[in-house]
């Protein structure tokens, strides 16, 4: 199984230019080109106080979540005293 090479470049006149020349690669190597969509802002990536901020948002949702548990359905799990009483009595009665 070949491992995915990741290069960035930029398409210009006809021509793909890349920022590096790949390592290990030969000359005549087929290639995918996805192109990837262009931002519309002067930004190219958005600010870091948004970016962490989204981050602690995101952050709070998931322990949210997880304070909520999943519903699987049917009755609660037994609590482990619970299951050293069941545990206890089933050796009492093989005695």
């Amino acid at each position: 199984m070949s491992t995915m090479l990741t290069i960035t470049g930029v398409y210009r006149d006809g021509q793909v230019e890349f920022a590096e020349r790949p390592a290990g690669v030969g000359e005549d190597v087929p290639v995918l080109v996805p192109f990837l969509p262009v931002n519309q802002g002067s930004e190219s990536e958005p600010s870091a106080p948004a970016t962490e901020e989204a981050r602690r948002a995101a952050w709070e949702r998931f322990l949210a979540r997880l304070k909520e548990g999943i519903p699987f359905g049917g009755p609660p799990d037994p609590r482990r005293e619970e299951l050293y009483d069941r545990f206890d009595r089933r050796d009492e009665g093989s005695r």
